[in-house]
């Protein structure tokens, strides 16, 4: 039941992209457009060591981020399964809180925002929007493009696509005040799904309190 609340809201929420700001890969509302990399600071992940699985990188207290955390995400990545120590800090980059991170291998283009500050491989590429942009219309707005970039990615053991071809889509440039618009509310549906999920854990457990 949650999956599908959740399922609803995101379709609220890019529904209400669509009426803000019309089609991004026609623009059909006409809007400015500039290239994502003239529009805020890209760059991929690291992890410089190998092999990538060695013990010592690992164990610390720095979250480490993979592509399935990203792709099995939602609006935020709120959960991370692997921390780098010490050592795996030093061959790698700390991301801060709120960067858009777009994955480039085995997932195409799937995109969340960090909750919190974390290292990923270069697998992942990180987006930090600058004055004229910000990562909730961003993250939407890549969801127009997902399945498109997806197909274009050369079919090797992996499929993957590069830096130069995320640095170069085309943005459609609303009004930063209209995209933050669009970014309060999709807090506050994120907020009210929330609540939602706190009603079904409760029914839930009261269920199985009267059936023990």
């Amino acid at each position: 039941m949650s999956n599908i609340h959740t399922k609803n809201s995101s379709l609220n929420c890019k529904s209400r992209f669509n009426e803000m700001f019309g089609d991004p890969v026609l623009n059909d509302m006409g809007w400015e457009i500039e290239t994502l990399d003239k529009v805020g600071t890209i760059g991929r992940g690291v992890s410089k060591y190998r092999p990538r699985n060695a013990s010592e990188l690992f164990g610390g207290i720095y979250p480490f981020i993979q592509t399935g955390d990203v792709a099995n995400s939602g609006n935020y990545i709120v959960d991370y399964h692997s921390t780098y120590s010490e050592f795996g800090l030093k061959q790698s980059k700390l991301w801060d809180k709120g960067t858009l991170c777009i994955t480039i291998a085995a997932n195409i283009a799937k995109t969340s925002i960090l909750a919190f500050d974390s290292c990923f491989p270069d697998s992942i590429v990180g987006f930090i929007p600058g004055e004229r942009t910000n990562n909730m219309f961003i993250h939407y707005w890549f969801s127009y493009f997902q399945k498109m970039l997806e197909s274009q990615a050369p079919e090797s053991a992996q499929k993957n696509i590069n830096l130069k071809i995320l640095s170069e889509l085309k943005v459609i440039l609303p009004p930063l005040a209209l995209q933050n618009e669009f970014a309060d509310f999709v807090a506050q549906v994120d907020k009210s799904q929330f609540a939602c999920q706190i009603v079904i854990k409760l029914w839930r457990n009261s269920l199985k309190s009267s059936i023990i």
